[in-house]
């Protein structure tokens, strides 16, 4: 009897199980280059100015040479500016703000007014509308002084934490505060909310925030435009310095009752609006 010996093959090297793209620099970031990069564009627009590397990080929780590395590609492609300021959105941020023509009506609508609110109150005069969570600045007038408002048009900040924001979910229900805020806020800190979004009510949705000179020492206030169904945007000053309440709400009010007329003029009845 033969015995015929098998043919022998060499040893087949283990499959390594298939993984989540790790950054090298960071093994806690289980992100691919495309969350990378959403991550540091949804960080700049969430920020009303100039971003430093460190903010970047902290933002995004990304790595500083991770940050660094791609916020340089970002500039080479012309999505990021530097210079000795920081970082900024550059020639094309514009489409991450919104198809155009989004709001426009709104934006036509309201810049006249704002232009007028402006030249009156030596004030930047905002609009804005409300976009679930955020506030989305639609523009910003203000000439020269602009600059002393770190705000930016298409910025989108946790509505909780501006005037305009505020003014926006005060014309909403609790339920839609507590569904869209709910889950980013403390208990403590959602409660506090709603106290001060029902004393805004009893105000016409007039927010207004004293400067605080610890911090940016600019004051601000803002108003909702109202639609058939509840607030449609809101307009809002900001200033170093004081806004007096008492002086400027009404104005504010006004301007914000005109934009309204303008938006749905077939809302008026015998010469008054359906505002009042």
């Amino acid at each position: 009897m033969t015995v015929t010996a098998l043919p022998t093959t060499a040893p087949v090297a283990p499959v390594a199980p298939l993984t989540p793209d790790v950054d090298p620099d960071d093994r806690r970031t289980p992100l691919g280059v495309v969350g990378r990069v959403t991550r540091i564009l949804n960080a700049f627009s969430e920020s009303p100015d100039r971003l430093m590397l460190e903010d970047v990080m902290a933002l995004t929780g990304l790595p500083r040479s991770t940050a660094f590395r791609i916020l340089g590609q970002l500039i080479d492609e012309g999505w990021v500016e530097h210079d000795t300021r920081g970082y900024r959105l550059g020639p094309h941020a514009p489409t991450l703000t919104g198809r155009p023509g989004e709001h426009q009506e709104v934006r036509v609508a309201a810049s006249p007014y704002l232009n007028e609110l402006h030249a009156v109150t030596g004030a930047v005069a905002h609009l804005s509308v409300l976009e679930g969570d955020r506030v989305h600045y639609l523009d910003k007038i203000g000439g020269s002084a602009a600059r002393a408002v770190p705000s930016r048009v298409g910025a989108r900040l946790l509505a909780c934490d501006t005037v305009s924001g505020r003014a926006l979910l005060a014309c909403r229900s609790p339920e839609y505060v507590d569904e869209v805020l709910g889950p980013r806020l403390p208990p403590a800190r959602l409660a506090d909310l709603h106290r001060e979004l029902a004393a805004v009510r009893q105000r016409r949705g007039v927010v207004h925030a004293p400067a605080d000179p610890l911090t940016t020492g600019i004051a601000s206030i803002a108003a909702p435009v109202l639609g058939p169904h509840g607030a449609v945007a809101a307009i809002s000053l900001a200033v170093p310095g004081d806004l007096p309440p008492a002086r400027i709400a009404p104005l504010l009010l006004g301007q914000a009752h005109r934009i309204a007329g303008v938006l749905h003029p077939q809302r008026r009845r015998h010469g008054r609006s359906w505002l009042r």
